[in-house]
């Protein structure tokens, strides 16, 4: 860790925590493949949690527009009958909090049935970054013989 001082007057804390893992997704092979690549940021999305349904129609997300409708008909009907008004709120903040986490597994997913797939993990402190470090890698992978996007997969080489 090290003291940043980006601002005057400000010190920023840098480190470990400043750091973010991206999953990078790929449709086909080559650079072209690359320059179309889809970046997936791991780590709790909190437009999804603190506004879970215009998030999932905004990605477009329908069967999980369709679960979480479900999930609140079904918490509304035991909220009337079954649970009291403060159980009813729990479990509407667990099913937000559920949201939160499942929601980069939930764009992956999406990906995945668009017909991309994983072509690496990176770390970066922001998209920018990340962006950056895996178009310079598949630029000098092109360079090589014989490489295609696929031999970008994770672990390998970023």
């Amino acid at each position: 860790m090290c003291l940043r001082g980006d601002n005057p007057g400000f010190l920023r804390l840098h480190g470990a925590l400043d750091v973010g893992l991206f999953s990078v997704y790929v449709q086909g092979d080559g650079l072209e493949a690359a320059a179309e690549a889809a970046f997936v940021r791991q780590s709790f999305n909190w437009r999804a949690f603190l506004f879970g349904p215009a998030w999932l129609v905004f990605n477009r997300l329908w069967a999980g527009l369709a679960v979480w409708i479900i999930a609140y008909i079904f918490l509304l009907a035991c909220a009337a009958t079954i649970v009291s008004a403060g159980a009813s709120l729990l479990i509407a903040l667990a099913v937000q909090v559920l949201l939160g986490l499942e929601a980069s597994a939930l764009s992956e997913a999406k990906l995945g049935r668009q017909g991309y797939r994983l072509a690496g993990i990176i770390t970066a402190p922001a998209l920018e970054a990340a962006e950056s470090r895996f178009y310079r890698h598949a630029e000098r992978r092109a360079g090589a013989p014989g490489t295609r996007t696929s031999d970008l997969e994770a672990g390998r080489d970023l």
